[in-house]
């Protein structure tokens, strides 16, 4: 049996001959028996402003990092951040069979309370040269950046084009809005304002020609 740690030990006391049955336990548990209390996620840069190195931006302090740094379980886009008020979660089953598993994903799952907002900032994956379809025109203005806007009910898209690049190309940062409240949607949108390009930021040495018509 696994002894309570006493102050002033970080080690457990416990009988030599269970202390290799109990050594991967050990690595999930603490001495109590008690998962130990996750980390919370955190982004780079300082409180309140994101600096990958690639891109930046700045965010309310007042919300809750969610997610940070991850790719999605379908593996088509990466999550640099999610905040905000409300909870987030991917919705994906896991089918297994004797020899096989698959994962099926439909959609991320966002719940807010009234007045409450939830923001996923993230890019879709690269994969082969995309295709040269001319699509540079934005249809709105954010701040001093040109972005593609889609209001969708209660969520509202921003999408920035990678410099040189095209609208619904790989890697360029989107800002996903869930909210009704006109405050907190404007929160959001200070985000969008204030992005910009850093040094790293990504390019693509070029595209494949758009198909002919």
């Amino acid at each position: 049996m696994m002894g309570r740690a006493t102050p002033g030990h970080a080690s457990c006391s416990m009988p030599a001959i269970v202390a290799l049955a109990v050594a991967l336990t050990l690595a999930a548990t603490s001495c109590d028996g008690a998962a130990p209390t996750p980390t919370p996620p955190t982004l780079p840069g300082s409180a309140g402003h994101f600096d990958n190195g690639e891109f930046s931006f700045d965010y309310p302090t007042d919300w809750p990092i969610l997610r940070s740094g991850m790719s999605s379980a379908s593996g088509v886009s990466y999550i640099v951040a999610v905040l905000g008020t409300g909870t987030w979660y991917e919705n994906c089953v896991k089918e297994e069979s004797a020899s096989t598993w698959s994962l099926s994903c439909s959609g991320d799952v966002v719940e807010i309370s009234p007045g409450g907002v939830v923001v996923k900032v993230y890019w879709r994956g690269g994969g082969p040269a995309p295709m040269c379809n001319g699509q540079t025109r934005a249809n709105a203005t954010v701040g001093p950046n040109a972005v593609l806007q889609t209001v969708d009910g209660s969520v509202t898209t921003w999408e920035l084009r990678t410099p040189d690049g095209e609208f619904g190309w790989p890697n360029n940062p989107i800002f996903e809005v869930h909210t009704s409240d006109p405050a907190e949607l404007a929160k959001a949108e200070a985000m969008v304002a204030s992005f910009r390009w850093g040094v790293g930021a990504p390019s693509f040495p070029g595209c494949s020609p758009a198909p002919a018509s």
